[in-house]
Formats: structure tokens, sequence, C-alpha cells
């Protein structure tokens, strides 16, 4: 089933605000899923929101955190 995986600089996210993210990613994965005819996959659906360590994280070659 599908897995998702973000990735985020340390501290950037509450512990709510992860909720959050988690809550639409999984209803998203979801709801494709469900529009595509593979049924209602809800309960399978995994998302791990990984933080990188201080400096640990880089968009364009920009480090953050």
């Amino acid at each position: 089933m599908p897995n998702t995986r973000l990735t985020v600089p340390k501290d950037a996210w509450s512990k709510e605000e992860k909720g959050e993210l988690i809550g639409r990613l999984t209803d998203a994965d979801a709801g494709l899923a469900a529009e595509k005819g593979k049924g209602d996959i809800k309960d399978f659906v995994s998302v791990y929101v990984e933080e990188t360590a201080a400096g640990g994280y880089s968009i364009g070659g920009r480090i953050f955190g």
C-alpha cells in the first residue's frame, strides 16, 4: 500500500502541524485510490515524517536548519 515520506528540517513543524500534514497526505492518497476504483485503502496508507539534523536539509543548494 502507499507509503509517503516527508522530510522536514528539525523543529520546523509542531506536533499538531505534523498531525495535520499526515492527515491530509493520508486523505489525498486514499482519495486518489478511491477515484481510480482501488477501494478504501485509508487504513493501509503509511505516512512518515522524518526530521533532519541541523544543517541536514537543503533546497537548491541552500542549507536550512
